[in-house]
């Protein structure tokens, strides 16, 4: 049988792809705490219903690779800078998208363990979009806590990282990051900073929550949600921008999470211009009539209603119904 491979072997191999905090589990022999997402469900998940449909693979870890002897987690900066103008997006969008990007450099990792030891160890890279409980795996693994703001935090670099986890059949040993312990105290400045009142109890009210009405929502934004964006038209960072721990926050893993643009470069994507600007970021997946609707909702809510005309003059049906829905235009 193969030794367990120690971590500073996978700490070398993971430092060479960007990832910057680890910790390595044996693979739970239980389902997980199912409070989190039951609460979550219960809260209401909009037009996100994949959550629901994959609740009990989310408790299951090992569902994505039954083989699995163990679980690495990793994390992987963003860019900490906001990059963007008084029309803002997230920061984690600001270059590539993330999902492809991170999940490559897990699965190098994968493929440098075997090729060094010569066995074809099965691996599963996950980030975000598989049905992988990430946060959890990373708070048992000490990677941070579970915040005020329902995202996970660490004491040496706060919360402008991406989570990912790798399953394989490689014996990795055990390693504890050793920051799971609440650091939050009594600060709530997260809580207060969020305009839509959408966080409570550590969790986050989807329907009320920015990022969620600007990236995962279809239909139109109600009026007063949408005149509280603050700018925002592609996720939002507030409750981390008041999070004082982020002063930690270093420089992105990998260059190409980087970039900026200001309000008159993303005025000017046209529709055809949509797909060969947002080309390999995040920010295509929600296509182009919801960025259009995102923008006007940003401009409305900045109060630069002057602007909006251009969005509306389009014609987009999304975009019309939500200028109705804003008052930017006449019933009838």
């Amino acid at each position: 049988m193969t030794a367990s491979i120690r971590f500073a072997e996978i700490s070398a191999l993971c430092a060479a792809e960007g990832l910057q905090a680890l910790a390595v589990l044996a693979p739970p022999p239980q389902e997980l705490d199912a409070a989190g997402i039951d609460a979550l469900l219960a809260d209401g998940i909009g037009d996100m219903g994949w959550l629901k449909r994959t609740r009990n693979a989310r408790l299951h870890p090992l569902t994505m690779l039954p083989s699995a002897r163990a679980i690495l987690l990793a994390a992987l900066p963003y860019q900490p800078s906001p990059g963007c103008g008084e029309l803002r997006r997230a920061r984690y969008a600001a270059g590539k998208d993330y999902h492809n990007l991170f999940r490559a450099k897990l699965a190098r990792v994968g493929d440098a363990l075997a090729s060094r030891h010569q066995i074809d160890w099965q691996t599963r890279a996950a980030v975000d979009s598989a049905p992988l409980n990430e946060r959890t795996l990373a708070r048992l693994g000490g990677l941070g806590w579970i915040g005020r703001n329902a995202l996970l935090i660490s004491p040496e670099t706060g919360s402008y990282r991406l989570l990912g986890a790798l399953l394989t059949e490689a014996p990795l040993a055990a390693h504890q990051a050793g920051h799971a312990q609440d650091r939050c105290g009594s600060c709530t400045a997260c809580e207060t900073r969020c305009p839509t009142a959408a966080l409570v109890g550590r969790r986050v009210l989807t329907e009320r929550c920015i990022s969620y009405l600007t990236i995962e929502h279809q239909g139109v934004i109600p009026r007063a949600l949408a005149e509280r964006f603050a700018g925002w038209w592609f996720g939002c960072d507030l409750c981390q921008e008041a999070c004082p721990w982020n002063r930690f926050a270093g420089p992105a893993g990998d260059p190409r999470l980087t970039g900026s643009e200001d309000d008159r470069t993303v005025l000017q994507v046209d529709a055809d211009a949509f797909d060969r600007h947002f080309a390999g970021r995040a920010i295509r997946r929600i296509g182009y009539p919801r960025f259009r609707r995102n923008l006007l909702v940003a401009l409305f809510s900045l109060g630069r209603r002057a602007e909006c005309a251009p969005l509306i003059t389009e014609g987009l049906q999304l975009v019309v119904e939500q200028a109705l829905e804003l008052g930017l235009i006449a019933v009838g």
